[in-house]
């Protein structure tokens, strides 16, 4: 038993306290929460808010591209149905009275977007200017058609668009629209030239910062690659964004050419340079697709669609970061909600140490108290029991000597009544010698028993102070004992409460255990 309590009450080496256990495990529980938290942002949420804005990104990019087609689109047919006037043919064959009607047919068609219209013409074969309105049109370098547009024009009852045009000094960007004007045989008799400003296309682009965020941007390419249109930071319109009117690969030669023999965009003022962007020239087959666009250093969401109208192509960008910020915004915000569950963790997890620990010291300083009193109780027990044990030995000692001398006693007694008994029998049988050797004897065997009897007093006291040594034994095994028992009393309420402190249902008394 006292083994067992020694070795329950022997100190535990624990690398860390109890405060720091309790405080590391609320820190585990927020950091897992920490985890389960950023797992479904970076799972769940970050894709399904690039997916929602790519969507929009689309949807947006699908809208302003539609509705730059309707603009167009209405354009173009103006163009169709002057061309198909027989005011401008009886014009161009030499009708002079039907001049008048045809300046209002002009005058007409202008003011269907007086805004955007820079000047409606007619040119007959020669390119020579028959009838324009409101102002003469713009050569471009030599041309009033652009050589590329009469090859297509000819032979053919469409409409055909040129290429882009800049004038740096009114920043108005512009194109021609042309169409054949036949006579009734199906020749090409003039042509319609209608000059129209791309501001149209420049609106919706400038706007994307305002409908998709800061950081947002919108850009047109044509056919050739070239940004034709480009969101402009400056409010006021006064300047250009420097990526306006640069390639996105570089030029052919033969292109080149032609945009300076004819001043494409503005070239005679700023020289078309590249600006390359190897995504961008590859045209991506993807309508929605992220790329670190020429000159920025993040990644940007990007939506294309393709104008049915003209060969060009709207993008609008938004800044990834921007599409994720709300998940990012929702990660700091849990970032900082679990470091403050963690000081808190930490702070609790301390005083909820330290009030679990105070009891369970105390306990444990009992439980050493206990062992200490237990271990003296032993020491006296053993001191006791080797007392006993000499005291049993002396005991035995002195009883054989009390045998012995008993013994002897007796036999001397018997031997001593037997020579009185023949003495008082026959007087006569014993001469003076034989009579003088039997009081000798009976004197001898007198003596022998006075001293045998001093020795078995001797014995007598050596028992009885043996037996006064036990019973004083006796008496402190039983004190000993009571006092082992409380001792154990007391451990079993310590026990008690430190199972209360550590939520155990009940204790269970070990089986076969004396206390």
């Amino acid at each position: 038993m006292i083994s067992t309590l020694r070795s329950a009450v022997s100190p535990r080496r624990r690398r860390f306290s109890l405060s720091i256990y309790i405080s590391l495990l609320l820190i585990a529980v927020a950091l897992l929460t920490l985890t389960a938290a950023i797992s479904s942002i970076e799972i769940f949420l970050r894709p399904a808010l690039i997916n929602q804005l790519s969507s929009d990104l689309e949807k947006d990019a699908q809208t302003h591209v539609q509705l730059i087609d309707t603009y167009f689109s209405e354009r173009l047919n103006d163009v169709k149905i002057l061309s198909a006037s027989e005011t401008l043919q009886a014009l161009l064959t030499g009708d002079q009275a039907d001049s008048g009607a045809a300046s209002n047919l002009l005058f007409s068609a202008f003011h269907r977007d007086v805004a955007d219209y820079i000047s409606i013409s007619v040119l007959n074969t020669q390119q020579h200017v028959v009838l324009t309105y409101p102002a003469p049109p713009q050569s471009h370098g030599q041309y009033l058609i652009q050589p590329e547009a009469l090859t297509q024009l000819k032979g053919s009852a469409t409409v055909v668009a040129s290429d882009v045009f800049y004038d740096p000094l009114a920043n108005n960007p512009s194109i021609d629209l042309y169409a054949n004007i036949f006579n009734n045989d199906f020749q090409a008799i003039g042509t319609v030239r209608a000059s129209i400003s791309l501001h149209r296309l420049w609106e919706p682009v400038d706007s994307e910062a305002q409908v998709n965020g800061s950081g947002s941007y919108a850009f047109v390419l044509d056919q050739h690659g070239v940004r034709i249109a480009y969101t402009n930071p400056d409010a006021s319109g006064f300047t250009r964004p420097d990526e306006l009117f640069k390639a996105v690969a570089p030029l052919g030669n033969g292109f080149q050419q032609q945009i300076a023999s004819e001043n494409l965009y503005g070239n005679s003022a700023n020289a078309v340079k590249s600006v390359e962007d190897t995504t961008l020239a590859a045209l991506p087959s993807s309508s929605i697709f992220q790329f670190n666009p020429t000159g920025e250093d993040q990644t940007y969401v990007t939506a294309r669609y393709s104008s049915a109208v003209f060969p060009w192509t709207y993008f609008v960008l938004k800044p990834l970061s921007a599409v994720t910020g709300l998940a990012d915004q929702q990660l700091q915000t849990v970032i900082l909600i679990v470091s403050i569950v963690i000081l808190l963790a930490v702070v609790i997890g301390v005083q909820a140490g330290r009030r679990i620990a105070l009891p369970i010291m105390s306990s444990v300083r009992s439980l050493r108290s206990s062992s200490e009193v237990l271990k003296s109780l032993a020491d006296q027990e053993q001191t006791v029991a080797t007392e006993q044990t000499w005291m049993v030995e002396a005991s035995q000692i002195a009883m054989k000597s009390i045998r012995y001398y008993t013994k002897a006693s007796s036999h001397a007694a018997r031997r001593l009544a037997a020579l009185s008994t023949d003495l008082r029998n026959d007087p006569h049988h014993y001469d003076p010698n034989r009579l003088a050797r039997a009081l000798t004897q009976m004197s001898q065997m007198a003596d022998y028993i006075e001293k045998a009897m001093g020795y078995q007093e001797q014995a007598n006291e050596k028992l009885a102070s043996s037996i006064r040594v036990t019973t004083q034994a006796a008496t402190q095994l039983t004190r000993d004992a009571k006092s082992t028992d409380e001792t154990a009393a007391q451990l079993e309420q310590i026990v008690q409460r430190l199972t209360r402190v550590v939520g155990a249902i009940g204790a269970s008394d070990e089986p076969g255990e004396d206390r």
